[in-house]
């Protein structure tokens, strides 16, 4: 029907892997983690506490100690400053090798997506606005036909904090003109415009990080 969208179906190892990785990024989860424990607080078995903890600790976030066990990685300003870094050099030459195969199609998708994720940002559906800027990005990038280019810009997306945009002041407005611009750019065929507006939003978007953290931006 009109107007409504999918509803995200999601496993319980899902539901728990997305409470643990938002409450490591935001400092909230430190230290050793035992599975038990977790398991008792979110009122489950061990086995999708057991998952989470796997995929968690594939993304870097956890270390495995001598036992076996996992330990919340250290994560600061220095962390942040590589994996924009990394951005910057990954995600512009992802969007240069997607142009030549993107299609209307494609762009009045991004348009759509673009209208959803401003919708979600003025109601502040939090959850909404994280999984909408991801496919907004990610259904640019995977035009590039690329999949081990796309395997490592999502590796890199799975350590950022997600509520960063609706927390520093200023930054989702930017955000939302900067997309904007990227889609106005390419729908004229401005590809190097292109590719330097999602530069500085990368760019941008490091800074509002730091400044959150406290780090020097």
């Amino acid at each position: 029907m009109e107007g409504l969208r999918p509803v995200r179906r999601e496993t319980l190892e899902d539901k728990i892997y997305r409470s643990l990785r938002r409450s490591i990024l935001e400092g909230v989860l430190q230290g050793r983690l035992v599975q038990e424990d977790l398991a008792t607080a979110f009122g489950t078995s061990r086995i999708p506490v057991r998952d989470a903890l796997r995929r968690l600790h594939q993304e870097g976030l956890l270390i495995m100690d001598e036992r076996g066990g996992y330990q919340v990685a250290p994560w600061g300003p220095a962390d942040v400053e590589e994996i924009y870094d990394l951005r910057l050099l990954l995600e512009p030459e992802a969007l240069r090798l997607a142009v030549p195969h993107l299609t209307p199609e494609d762009l009045a998708e991004l348009e759509a997506l673009q209208g959803e994720l401003e919708e979600a940002a003025q109601n502040y559906e939090v959850e909404d606005y994280v999984e909408l800027n991801r496919s907004f990005h990610f259904n640019l990038y995977e035009r590039s036909q690329r999949r081990r280019l796309l395997q490592f810009i999502q590796a890199l997306w799975s350590g950022l904090p997600p509520l960063t945009p609706l927390s520093v002041a200023g930054q989702m407005e930017r955000s939302m003109r900067e997309h904007r611009q990227l889609l106005q750019a390419l729908k004229e065929g401005r590809v190097e415009e292109g590719i330097e507006v999602l530069r500085q939003h990368i760019a941008h978007a490091k800074m509002a990080v730091l400044g959150r953290l406290g780090g020097k931006a």
